[in-house]
């Protein structure tokens, strides 16, 4: 489904509620819309491992499309 189908169908049986209950839907989407993402490292590696670079690392463009 994409979006559009899915605000068409939620629409259609939002109409098909009694008020209470509509509300009580509205409420619930809106609780979704504020919960925050829960936050995740980026990578499985992340924490795990560390590394650095040199002050006079250089590369160029085409050596590291080549690597």
């Amino acid at each position: 489904m994409n979006k559009t189908e899915i605000e068409q169908a939620v629409l259609k049986e939002i109409h098909t509620l009694p008020l209470d209950q509509a509300e009580e839907a509205l409420s619930f989407i809106l609780s979704l819309k504020r919960k925050s993402a829960k936050k995740r490292p980026l990578g499985i590696l992340k924490g795990k491992v560390e590394f650095a670079v040199d002050e006079n690392f250089k590369i160029t463009d085409d050596e590291f499309l080549q690597s």
